[in-house]
């Protein structure tokens, strides 16, 4: 049996969950760090996309001063679909908070909001939920292709880049959830906050097998 050069990542045979993802993740691990399993999830529509100080800008600030007023006309209109956005689905968003419990908790600075924000930034509008959790000996690769095509899942894409990551420690608990009419999944933090995810049954076993002991 052939071994891997030293110091490139190391894959341990057929990886027992996930293997079907690892061409499009194979690039992304550093030398020597092995790769245990990797879930595809898809973060919670509980969670919406991130208030405006937490997205990324569009524009530089040379680029800014630039377009002058264009750039006022963009951020007018993006204020507009924040509040097109509460009034309609962020109703409907609260109705179901009542019923299964808010979606991300402690806020966007804590380490859920951090992997939220991580999540939701890998398009330009910051809605993103698609996310492929990689497992290491290392750590938690957060990893995406940052594009939505429709009729597309992140399965079928390939060039995934990293959207974040998360020191092991950081997640403490996995809490299954599913019902009839829901695939959740709450991932619980060290500092107490928790963060929803959407998970396919056939992925909820892995990812309670690969999260915290």
């Amino acid at each position: 049996m052939s071994h891997p050069p030293y110091g490139a990542p190391q894959f341990q045979g057929a990886l027992p969950y996930g293997g079907e993802h690892l061409p499009e993740v194979a690039h992304l691990p550093v030398p020597g760090e092995r790769v245990h399993g990797i879930v595809d999830a898809d973060l919670s529509d509980l969670i919406r996309r991130p208030p405006r100080r937490y997205r990324k800008e569009r524009f530089g600030r040379a680029a800014d001063a630039g377009i002058g007023c264009l750039s006022l006309v963009f951020d007018f209109g993006e204020s507009v679909s924040d509040l097109l956005e509460d009034c309609t689905w962020g109703l409907i968003r609260t109705f179901r908070r009542l019923l299964r419990g808010r979606g991300l908790t402690r806020g966007w600075e804590s380490q859920a909001g951090g992997f939220a924000r991580a999540v939701r930034a890998a398009d330009n509008d910051h809605e993103n939920d698609d996310v492929l959790l990689v497992f290491t000996d290392r750590r938690i690769l957060l990893a995406g292709s940052g594009t939505n095509t429709p009729g597309r899942t992140l399965a079928d894409r390939r060039g995934a880049r990293v959207l974040g990551e998360l020191p092991h420690a950081h997640l403490v608990r996995v809490e299954p959830r599913h019902t009839w009419i829901s695939s959740r999944v709450d991932l619980h933090f060290a500092d107490g906050s928790l963060a929803a995810l959407e998970v396919h049954p056939k992925e909820l076993a892995a990812l309670v097998a690969l999260g915290p002991r």
